[in-house]
C-alpha cells in the first residue's frame, strides 16, 4: 500500500492534473456546434427513431446546447419574471421550444440530439469524454413538491428560483446559504435496443438516460453500450449542482451546454449491462432496479465482477468491495433508482492513463 507521503504526492499530481486539464477544456474549439432548437430537439424521450440532426466522426469534439426543463412554461419570460429574472437573461431557444407541443403520454425533459457517431455499431461502447460544462443562465430552478423520496412531505409543489454569482462559482441559495457551482448532465444517453423502440425520458437504463450522476462532471468520462448504428445519443437535463439522491425529485435544473468527445470502441460494449464510469481519481460502477434493495445488489454486482478485471480473483474482489470501495445513491426518484461504487484508483499499484490527467 502507498505511505502517507506517496498519497499526499499522488493527491498533489492529481490536482495539478486536474487543473491543466481544465484550463486546456477552456481553450478547445469544438469541430462540430448542435443548437437547441425545436428543430433539434425532442421532449420527454428517447427513440431510435428520431432523425440524427448531425453526423460526427469519433474523435471529434461537439459543443452541445441544452435548455432545461426548470421554469420552461409556455413563456418563461413571465415565469422568471416573478423571481427578477431580467427578461434579457431568459434564452431565445427557451422561449421557441416552451411554445412546442408536448406528445401525449412523454414527460418534460428537453433533449437535444440525437447525434449520430460515424462508425459506432451495436455492440461497440461509446465513450463520452466530458471536457467542459458551461453554464448557459446565471439561474436555475428547483420545485420541491408532494413527489421525492417522501410522498406528501410537502402538501403543494413550490418553484425555487436559485441565482449564480458565476464570478464566484456558487449558486446563492438563500443569504445565509452559498452551494458550490458544479454543472453536470443529468441525461446523457444512446436510443435503447431496437426492440425498445422508444422509452421516457424519466428512467435510466442499460442505454443510460436520466441517471443524475452527479459525479460526470468536466474531466469525467461516461462509458454507454451501442445498440443501433450511430448510437444516436442525446443529452439534457442539465443540473448546476445536486446532492447525492436527488431526493425532491430536482436538481438545480438550469441549462448548459457541454463539450464532448466521441470514441468509439469495438465490440467492447456486448458485455456491459449498465453504463460505467471514472475521472482521474475514480472509477464508478453503476447499479439499477426500481427497488433499492436491488439497485445495491446490482451495484455491488456489477463493481464485483469489474474488480475481477483488473485481475482480483472472485474472493477478493468480494472481500475489496468491503473493504476499500464507497457505495452511493445517485438518485432515489426516477423510477429505476441508481447506486454506484465507487473505486480509488489510488489503491491499484499499478497506475493507468487517463485522458484528463495528461
Amino acid at each position: 500500500m502507498l505511505s502517507n507521503l506517496e498519497k499526499l504526492a499522488l493527491a498533489w499530481a492529481v490536482g495539478l492534473a486536474a487543473l491543466v486539464s481544465t484550463a486546456r477544456a477552456a481553450e478547445i474549439k469544438p469541430d462540430v456546434f448542435v443548437p437547441s432548437t425545436p428543430k433539434t430537439v425532442v421532449r420527454g424521450y428517447i427513440a431510435i427513431d428520431t432523425p440524427p440532426v448531425v453526423h460526427v466522426k469519433p474523435g471529434q469534439t461537439v459543443k452541445i446546447d441544452t435548455i432545461s426543463h426548470g421554469g420552461l412554461t409556455d413563456d418563461p419570460v413571465k415565469f422568471f419574471a416573478a423571481a427578477g429574472i431580467p427578461a434579457n437573461q431568459v434564452l431565445k431557444d427557451a422561449i421557441d421550444v416552451g411554445k412546442m407541443s408536448k406528445e401525449k403520454g412523454w414527460g418534460g425533459h428537453v433533449l437535444t440530439g440525437p447525434i449520430f457517431v460515424d462508425g459506432a455499431h451495436p455492440g461497440d461502447m461509446l465513450e463520452v469524454r466530458i471536457l467542459r460544462v458551461d453554464i448557459r443562465v446565471p439561474y436555475g430552478v428547483n420545485n420541491p413538491g408532494t413527489g421525492g423520496v417522501v410522498p406528501n412531505l410537502l402538501k403543494e409543489r413550490g418553484s425555487k428560483v436559485i441565482k449564480f454569482d458565476l464570478a464566484r462559482n456558487v449558486a446563492l441559495f438563500s443569504k445565509d446559504i452559498e452551494l458550490p457551482l458544479s454543472p453536470f448532465m443529468g441525461i446523457m444517453a444512446v436510443a435503447p435496443p431496437p426492440e425498445v423502440k422508444r422509452v421516457g425520458s424519466r428512467a435510466p437504463g442499460a442505454f443510460g438516460g436520466n441517471m443524475d450522476f452527479k459525479r460526470l462532471t468536466a474531466g469525467a468520462t461516461l462509458y454507454l453500450p451501442v445498440f443501433n448504428e450511430g448510437a444516436l445519443f442525446v443529452t439534457g437535463d442539465s443540473h448546476a449542482g445536486q446532492g447525492d439522491g436527488e431526493v425532491d425529485g430536482n436538481a438545480i435544473e438550469a441549462s448548459m451546454s457541454p463539450v464532448l468527445q466521441f470514441i468509439v470502441h469495438p465490440g467492447a460494449g456486448k458485455g456491459m449491462k449498465f453504463p460505467r464510469a471514472e475521472d482521474a481519481e475514480n472509477f464508478y460502477i453503476l447499479g439499477m432496479d426500481k427497488d433499492l434493495d436491488m439497485a445495491a445488489q446490482s451495484a455491488v454486482r456489477e463493481t464485483f465482477q469489474f474488480l475481477q478485471t483488473k485481475g482480483l480473483s472472485p474472493s477478493d474482489a468480494y472481500s475489496l468491495e468491503s473493504v476499500g470501495v464507497d457505495f452511493a445513491l445517485s438518485e432515489a426518484v426516477d423510477e429505476n433508482l441508481v447506486i454506484y461504487g465507487k473505486i480509488p484508483k489510488a489503491i491499484f499499484k499499478t497506475k493507468q492513463s487517463y485522458w484528463a490527467a495528461k
